[in-house]
């Protein structure tokens, strides 16, 4: 089954309207730390950190899948979000093959494409978006 490509402000109304719904951003703890997060309080703190892959080697986070069940019902909306929509549509795929049914990809991620100047949050994505966010 494809993965529904969603914008991020379409992801933000979906949180912010649907109690069944969650963002898991699978960016590692270190982007969280130097680049900054996403402010969930909007929509009720429905959100985890779950790296895709981890620090040093990029090495894929062997917790992800049971973390998953884990923590969501099959029926529950997940939203899968990373720095410009790689890892986030690589790990909404891994959960729709677990028996997730409603996964969606935030295109452009949180800091989206580069610029003419070489920097990322300034065209697309959930911070150009101008979402909320904070650093942390």
């Amino acid at each position: 089954m494809p993965i529904n490509q969603i914008n991020s402000q379409l992801a933000f109304e979906k949180l912010i309207n649907n109690k069944k719904s969650f963002l898991i951003d699978v960016r590692t703890s270190e982007e969280h730390h130097f680049v900054g997060i996403v402010d969930s309080t909007k929509f009720d703190n429905r959100m985890i950190l779950l790296p895709w892959q981890t620090l040093p080697n990029m090495q894929l986070n062997p917790n992800f899948s049971q973390e998953l069940l884990n923590k969501f019902s099959l029926d529950s909306e997940l939203f899968f979000l990373c720095r410009t929509g790689g890892r986030s549509q690589q790990s909404a795929l891994l959960a729709n093959q677990l028996g997730f049914n409603y996964c969606h990809n935030i295109i452009n991620g949180f800091e989206g494409d580069l610029d003419n100047n070489g920097q990322r949050g300034n065209i697309n994505g959930w911070k150009a978006s101008n979402l909320s966010w904070r650093q942390s």
